[in-house]
């Protein structure tokens, strides 16, 4: 398994195009043709999340003949999962709601 592979494994079910893939591996300064060792699990990781992360704006996106349907909360919940795994602060990649208590205001 290559790199890129690796990469695409972990962004499924949702695909982008081969140059987004490319780009972020090139990015994390990994090559998408070298074989995937484990000891890249982690810059693979981000890289997926990265991609999912751009993805989460879109509704959906076509491209020639085929198109697909993003559904934010099963997007949000793979990069929960991808972060979980991988021992990653998934507040450093989504903006995770928080509530801010101000005691004795007045």
């Amino acid at each position: 398994m290559t790199n890129l592979e690796a990469l695409v494994a972990e962004v499924e079910p949702y695909t982008v195009s081969e140059l987004a893939y490319t780009k972020k591996l090139t990015d994390a300064g990994l090559d998408n043709s070298a074989i995937y060792v484990t000891e890249n699990r982690l810059e693979i990781a981000k890289c997926a999340i990265s991609i999912l992360v751009s993805l989460l704006p879109l509704s959906s996106d076509s491209t020639g003949k085929s198109s697909q349907s993003y559904n934010r909360d099963g997007l949000e919940k793979h990069i929960k999962t991808l972060c979980k795994n991988n021992g990653l602060n998934i507040d450093d990649y989504l903006e995770v709601p928080s509530v801010t208590v101000f005691h004795n205001m007045f």
